[in-house]
Formats: C-alpha cells, structure tokens, sequence
C-alpha cells in the first residue's frame, strides 16, 4: 500500500517531535478524528505507535486527557528518509571526458580548411571560425599518411563535430563516423 499525502504530513508531523515525545490528537491536520484515524493506520504498518490507556492518563493536562497519542518509530523515519531518496533525482555520473587527441582523415583536413576560409570570409556564419582556427594551427601530420593528429578543446571539438556532420549530411559521412569512433562510451559533444 502506498501511503496518501495526507499520510505523509501526518508522518512528517510526527518526526517533528523529539523520539520520546508524544503527539497529541489536537495537533495533526486540525481534525482529530481523521488524525486518529491515520495514525492507526501508521501504526499498523509499524511507522508510528499509539499510546495506551496508561500512557494517555500521563499525559492528561488540567484541561482533559487525550482521546490518542502517537510518536514515530524508527521505521517511520527510515520510511521518510527513503522517501526522500525517491524525490530526489538520481546522481548522475560525471560524463567522461573527451578524447585528448583525436585523429583527423586527409580528405576531412581539406574540408576543415575550406570550411574555415568561408567561415572567415563571412559565408558561414554558424561555424566558429576562432575555433577552428586554433585547431587547424594544433594539428600534426601523421608521418606515411594525409591523417593529422590534434588535440582539440572542447569549443574546438563542437565545431570539427558539426563541420563534419555537415560534411556527412551533404556529401559524405566518412569522416563524421571516424571522429564519432574516437569518442569516448558516452561522451557528449559539447554545443559549437
């Protein structure tokens, strides 16, 4: 049985007295026939205990005795805590970080080198020029091949990531998936 809100208040309104405190019937939800009625509820499910007789003439003050009592039980606070975890959104691993070097096919660098002279002239306005820049001027040729080697900030990778996807949206994916395998399980490409 999963417990209603006004079960919880309840609850929640008895975990806010010390352990050995009892709570009497005028204090919960200003009804206390429908806070008696909740509390025994509690109490069959083990989150609180109601007192009995003996316990109730203890507590009788000058005006009357309570009709009930109820205080918390430990399981009513690990019930609340638990609780808690459950509202609360799971903790999410920290993402891994992206590669430090990645390596770039020869027909991709002549693509990031056109795309970087039309975004400086002003023709591709979406495509950080800086950026891509500061790549170009990083990378390395792979000695026996066109690959070059660099390694890219994260700004630096978002923009090879989406000048790459936009090479394989209009003419050829090759070099999108090559860069694609270089990252790591879960990684996120970081907005250009």
């Amino acid at each position: 049985m999963t417990l209603r809100q006004d079960e919880w208040a309840v609850l929640e309104d008895l975990a806010g007295h010390d352990v050995d405190n009892w709570t009497t019937g005028t204090q919960l939800l200003g009804k206390q026939s429908r806070a008696k009625s909740i509390t025994r509820g509690l109490a069959g499910h083990g989150l609180c205990e109601l007192a009995d007789d003996d316990i109730l003439d203890t507590l009788a003050t000058d005006s009357a005795r309570p009709n009930w009592a109820a205080r918390i039980t430990q399981f009513g606070r690990t019930a609340l805590a638990f609780r808690t975890l459950q509202t609360k959104p799971e903790p999410q691993p920290e993402p891994p970080p992206g590669p430090t070097r990645i390596q770039v096919r020869g027909t991709s660098m002549d693509t990031l080198q056109t795309v970087l002279a039309a975004a400086e002239a002003g023709t591709l306005p979406g495509i950080d020029a800086a950026a891509l820049h500061n790549a170009l001027a990083g990378s390395r040729p792979v000695p026996g091949s066109r690959r070059h080697t660099m390694s890219p900030t994260d700004s630096e990778l978002a923009t090879i990531h989406a000048v790459l996807h936009l090479e394989s949206l209009a003419r050829d994916a090759t070099g999108y998936h090559h860069l694609m395998r270089q990252l790591p399980f879960g990684f996120t490409i970081p907005k250009a």
